[in-house]
């Protein structure tokens, strides 16, 4: 099977220095311009899968975003599919998994995802969660 995936969430409106660009903005305009458009298609459309993007949002990664990612998304909007981010984002795989994004396109380091559960850093829970939307994909597909 085939499934579109919605990107670049969020805020992703230059190509030049996208990957350390900090997009500074209130969050009534995030709410009100960048992500109005993400929210009509997450709530009429129930996309899959959906692609964090490269850059920084008020100084902090969009792909290890927690209030953006599990907060909005999620737990406001109500989105069950799967999250990846974008091919070789210069975000912390660990702190990516936590906020909840699902698969690290490129190259993940499970490696580092052990230290940090080892550490505490990342927690089963989190882990489960990741699995639970790839394989909610994975399944779907079929």
């Amino acid at each position: 099977g085939v499934a579109a995936t919605v990107k670049h969430f969020a805020l992703n409106n230059k190509e030049t220095n996208r990957k350390h660009a900090d997009s500074r903005c209130s969050e009534r305009a995030i709410r009100e311009i960048y992500l109005k458009a993400f929210e009509l298609i997450i709530k009429e459309a129930d996309p899959w899968s959906l692609m964090t993007s490269y850059n920084v949002i008020n100084g902090h990664r969009a792909s290890e975003n927690a209030d953006l990612l599990n907060g909005i998304l999620r737990e406001e909007w109500g989105y069950e599919g799967m999250v990846t981010t974008d091919w070789w984002t210069y975000g912390e795989h660990y702190k990516e998994a936590m906020a909840g994004n699902d698969i690290k396109l490129g190259a993940g380091y499970p490696e580092r995802l052990m230290e940090a559960l080892e550490k505490g850093l990342l927690t089963r829970e989190a882990m489960e969660k990741c699995a639970e939307h790839i394989l909610g994909m994975i399944l779907k597909l079929e």
